[in-house]
């Protein structure tokens, strides 16, 4: 495949790397010149126990971004998504696609730019962090699904990208495992106000009706069957914490992106996207904390937790 990936960053930069070496036309396009910089200088660097490998792919900024793109990837945080659509919205082709592999509920933003028949969405499920100018960690293997937004069946392009994209399957309800990656996602994000990794946050006991609650609050909002992946099952939500547990004990990635960009790049989360497709008491409390962590009011500590599994104690009392 020939394609341009818009974000060149943990997902991105990994996924770019892997289909790059795979033999596909990958070109990487990311705002950040000084990453762009290092891999034009040194090509990019997968580190980690799944792989180490150096691919020498094309980089560059987004001004330098041809006219004419037919396939593409949107791999940015969510908050950047207008600006990523934006730059695809008048040089896609008419009978071009893209692809996003980002967090969240992002593909509405994406198809009022772009329209719906060329927006596919999917769900990542694998660990992977920067860790400096044209250097990526990805610590595991996890879940990757590629499907129509609307569902039914799997058509022939969703079937060309889970053959060229790694670890990917063609899925008929692309959604669902989005949904169960919200509800997962809440407990990262409940566990992103301390310090903890995410596999002793919710190995805790006195953290578990928290994670537990706050997964009833997404899936209870979820409008498709929720689906399973990496020991996450919405039906077992007790049994869920203790596989997943096992598969983030297994990961080089201990703590979540949540977590490195509050206390270790110092940037905006994206709690406030996440916040637009989910709502109630227990995520809402969790938001604010956010809020006041990334202004600087709080700081990423056990107390935060302490606080939130009292809120949902007093509330089940």
């Amino acid at each position: 495949m020939k394609l341009t990936i818009i974000g060149a960053g943990a997902i991105g930069g990994t996924i770019g790397a892997h289909m790059f070496r795979a033999g596909h036309d990958v070109t990487l396009c990311d705002a950040d010149e000084q990453y762009v910089a290092a891999i034009q200088a040194d090509g990019l660097h997968i580190e980690g126990p799944v792989n180490d490998f150096v691919v020498d792919v094309p980089a560059i900024t987004p001004a330098e971004l041809p006219d004419s793109i037919e396939h593409a990837i949107v791999a940015v945080k969510s908050l950047h998504t207008p600006s990523a659509a934006a730059l695809l919205r008048d040089r896609l082709t008419p009978d071009g696609y893209v692809l996003t592999v980002q967090n969240g509920l992002t593909a509405d933003t994406l198809i009022d730019a772009l329209g719906p028949d060329r927006v596919i969405s999917s769900f990542v499920n694998f660990g992977a962090d920067v860790l400096g100018p044209g250097r990526v960690l990805q610590g595991n293997i996890g879940t990757f699904r590629v499907g129509e937004i609307a569902g039914g069946s799997i058509t022939p392009r969703v079937a060309e990208l889970a053959d060229a994209l790694p670890y990917a399957i063609a899925t008929d309800n692309v959604l669902g495992y989005l949904w169960g990656k919200e509800a997962y996602g809440a407990m990262l994000w409940a566990g992103a106000v301390s310090d903890l990794s995410i596999a002793e946050t919710l190995e805790r006991p006195a953290f578990r009706p928290l994670m537990i609650a706050i997964a009833e609050e997404v899936l209870a909002q979820a409008p498709v069957k929720v689906e399973s992946f990496d020991g996450f099952d919405p039906r077992d939500l007790e049994g869920s914490l203790d596989r997943l547990v096992v598969f983030n004990r297994k990961s080089a990635k201990s703590h979540s992106g949540i977590y490195r960009d509050l206390m270790i790049r110092k940037r905006k989360t994206e709690v406030d996207e996440v916040h637009k497709d989910i709502q109630g008491p227990i995520f809402d409390r969790v938001v604010e904390m956010i809020h006041d962590i990334e202004q600087g009011r709080r700081t990423c500590e056990v107390a935060n937790l302490d606080e939130l599994a009292a809120i949902v104690a007093q509330e089940a009392a």
